[in-house]
């Protein structure tokens, strides 16, 4: 009777840990990740919908085929499906937590087609095999309408699984992830002066009226008076140009009054107004808050923001005034 006893709690407790890790989590979790897909996509929190039988466990991210995936996470990959199965190709990736990141519906086609005879090498990047290390944001593979996609259009249906299995909401996570690797011009482009781009700190004592600008006879070089009283230089007419309309109201003082003011570096470009490269890299940069340069990551997310015409708005920067910025993340989607 013991062991009858003890043999039913023990499939008892099977039971119940099969079905916790069956049921979705319906919780708000948010995870710090990678946005999945380059360029853009329209989702919506579809987690939990109703599917053929039963829930969502993922979200769907709608674009284009062969729009690039992008690891998530630092991790591995768990799982790769090959040949196709039924539900098409799909990978899975695992962080060093143990959650997991599936990406379905990968491209089975040949590209410019809906063949379905794409092969693995228009599925999966390369490099991408069972057991591969990838790093954040790593091109995997490509998106498709493989499987039971094929009569709904090339989307990524993407989920978040803790360890055990049990799926989370991925639709907080892609929100935080989405806003992270956008980019608005517009917005940026208010930054309301030069002292709040650099972030410069008020010297009450300053002998340099905050906000001004000043230039010598025998110079062409102006000045911006920072708050903390020292002269900021225009490296040249174009970067200027992105902060002023023109040289009215520029002040022509004595050149022992300018030698009085500590230098305090070079002015950068005003944050969305131009995007920038250097001669020596093909890399084409958004200029941010802070003298922080974005890398686009494509022609049509340069294209989403700064017009069709976004090429005019590309200016050189010398290789000897590129160090006056600082590199941040990558823009990996118009908003």
């Amino acid at each position: 009777m013991l062991v009858r006893r003890l043999v039913l709690i023990v499939v008892a407790t099977f039971i119940v840990s099969r079905l916790a890790s069956a049921v979705p989590a319906f919780g708000q979790e948010v995870r710090d990740i990678h946005f999945p897909v380059e360029g853009p996509v329209t989702f919506h929190d579809d987690f939990g919908d109703p599917r053929w039988g039963h829930t969502h466990e993922g979200n769907d991210l709608l674009g284009k085929k062969m729009q690039p995936l992008l690891a998530a996470i630092d991790g591995f990959v768990r799982y790769l499906v090959y040949p196709e199965a039924d539900w098409g190709y799909a990978i899975v990736l695992e962080g060093i937590d143990d959650y997991a990141y599936h990406y379905l519906h990968v491209n089975n086609d040949t590209p410019g087609t809906d063949d379905g005879a794409g092969g693995a090498e228009n599925a999966y990047a390369p490099g991408i095999y069972r057991g591969a290390s990838v790093k954040k944001g790593q091109h995997i593979g490509w998106m498709g309408d493989s499987g039971n996609a094929e009569n709904v259009g090339a989307h990524l249906h993407f989920e978040i699984r803790m360890p055990g299995g049990a799926p989370i909401n991925p639709f907080p996570s892609l929100v935080k992830a989405a806003q992270e690797g956008t980019f608005d011009p517009a917005a940026t482009a208010a930054s309301p002066d030069i002292n709040t781009d650099r972030k410069i700190v008020t010297n009450p004592s300053s002998a340099c009226v905050s906000g001004t600008r000043v230039k010598i006879t025998s110079s062409k070089a102006v000045y911006y008076c920072g708050a903390d009283g020292k002269r900021y230089v225009f490296p040249n007419d174009k970067t200027y140009y992105t902060w002023y309309p023109n040289f009215s109201g520029v002040t022509t003082i004595a050149d022992e009054a300018l030698a009085s003011l500590q230098l305090g570096g070079n002015v950068t470009y005003r944050p969305g107004v131009k995007m920038v490269k250097i001669t020596t890299d093909p890399k084409v940069y958004a200029v941010d808050l802070f003298g922080t340069l974005r890398w686009i990551a494509s022609p049509e997310i340069a294209a989403a923001m700064y017009g069709s015409d976004w090429m005019k708005k590309i200016e050189d920067v010398s290789d000897a005034f590129f160090i006056n910025y600082k590199l941040g993340d990558p823009i990996t989607r118009a908003q």
